[in-house]
């Protein structure tokens, strides 16, 4: 009787792996739509376990091609796992995505370069001034169901960062090594500058629900840069070691 149950559940899984070799692309898309609502694909090409939409538009902003790939080892430990990989001029992605129980979503060996507008757009954020490219390398980043972070490991670089206020102000480039919190709950992220005309260092703190703290410092690095220096000012008079203290929190939006 154990043996005819054996290859009775064998021959069901047979089944159904058979199925899902034979399943449409549509279905990723379908399983992407619940959990990106107002997501436009133009076509589809593949299966579900390997294929292609073209013309991908998510929050106004377009894709020209992803391509997926199942990771079927990764539902050993209870995670939907595909690799992705985003063609668009304007955006490049690569890495794997996984969705596990309760819609979470985790993002391992990670790594892309995109528009700082596009991903706050994509991230839902508010519009910002700040203009630039991000390129970032991420060994692991976990999301909850409402999308809010909760773990990060890896870098994030900001590269030709601009202000872009009554004129345009250059910032230049800037590093973030994220890492989880001290206490193993949130993200911590060590933010420096990389010999930028706007000398940062502080420490940025985001908690599970969403809430984020920066604290830190800065200075301008050319005492001749007076555009800078005016900007700066807004925050208030310099301490007297000549650097502005930074203290900003906030909440994401989901």
């Amino acid at each position: 009787m154990k043996r005819f149950l054996g290859y009775g559940l064998l021959g069901l899984l047979t089944f159904l792996l058979f199925l899902l070799l034979l399943a449409p692309a549509g279905l990723v898309l379908d399983l992407l739509d619940e959990r990106l609502p107002d997501l436009d694909v133009q076509a589809v090409d593949g299966t579900a376990i390997k294929g292609s939409a073209w013309g991908v538009n998510w929050r106004d902003t377009p894709v020209r091609r992803l391509n997926w790939d199942w990771q079927p080892f990764a539902l050993l430990g209870g995670w939907l796992e595909f690799k992705l990989d985003v063609d668009d001029p304007e955006a490049k992605l690569i890495g794997n995505a996984a969705i596990g129980w309760g819609n979470r979503l985790r993002f391992r060996d990670f790594s892309g370069r995109l528009l700082l507008v596009k991903l706050s757009t994509l991230a839902g954020q508010p519009k910002s001034p700040l203009q630039g490219v991000v390129e970032f390398s991420l060994r692991e980043l976990s999301l909850n169901a409402d999308g809010l972070p909760q773990s990060a490991y890896g870098v994030v670089y900001l590269l030709n960062l601009r202000a872009m206020l009554s004129q345009e102000l250059n910032l230049g480039d800037f590093v973030a090594q994220l890492s989880p919190a001290t206490a193993g709950v949130g993200i911590q992220g060590m933010v420096k500058d990389n010999n930028a005309p706007l000398e940062l260092e502080g420490t940025l703190n985001v908690s599970p629900d969403g809430r984020y703290r920066f604290s830190g410092s800065a200075a301008v690095r050319d005492a001749g840069n007076q555009a800078l220096r005016q900007a700066l000012n807004l925050l208030g008079p310099p301490g007297g070691d000549g650097r502005w203290k930074l203290d900003f929190s906030g909440i994401l939006a989901r």
